[in-house]
């Protein structure tokens, strides 16, 4: 179960928002090959982030298991999830990473109608890494528990004085 990270990749914008032109998809796919030849056609995990001059902020994670990163990754339902992170905001560039299975031959994973459990899992995973970094985030599927739990220094921390062992947990960590 080995995944590549790939990006992160700037989208094309107009007016504020994700261009959805299909000749700037088309642009921003073939970008992807040159530099990532066979990403595009893939399956795996993506990242919606958004960049700005305090930082980068995750704002949606993604999963395509039965569609590739294509098909997916820049679909109505994600920029309508998206758009608003990055809508008339100056100095934001809104950026895409992939996170792309490996088969144990070492190819880039395709598509499949069969369950792909470690990718959903990643998704779980990568939710909860971006939670803990953006509590906004614009995900609302399968993230009630890691929205409403509170593991002091590790999930959801709330603003006060860390304890003693939250610290040393969060140090275990390596948070």
């Amino acid at each position: 179960m080995n995944f590549e990270i790939h990006g992160p990749y700037d989208l094309p914008k107009v007016n504020g928002l994700i261009d959805k032109a299909a000749k700037s998809k088309k642009a921003f796919w073939d970008a992807v090959e040159k530099s990532s030849p066979g990403v595009p056609d893939a399956c795996g995990c993506y990242v919606y982030v958004v960049k700005a001059r305090r930082g980068t902020l995750p704002w949606y994670v993604g999963i395509t298991t039965k569609r590739n990163f294509r098909a997916e990754a820049l679909g109505a339902h994600q920029l309508n999830h998206y758009n608003p992170a990055i809508t008339r905001k100056v100095g934001v560039t809104p950026q895409l990473f992939f996170l792309v299975k490996r088969t144990p031959q070492g190819r880039f994973a395709k598509p499949s109608s069969n369950p792909q459990r470690d990718v959903e899992f990643l998704e779980k995973f990568m939710f909860g890494v971006a939670l803990n970094r953006n509590g906004s985030l614009s995900n609302s599927k399968n993230t009630k528990f890691l929205k409403s739990m509170i593991v002091p220094g590790v999930l959801n921390t709330p603003r006060r004085k860390p304890t003693d062992p939250e610290k040393a947990l969060k140090n275990v960590f390596g948070l």
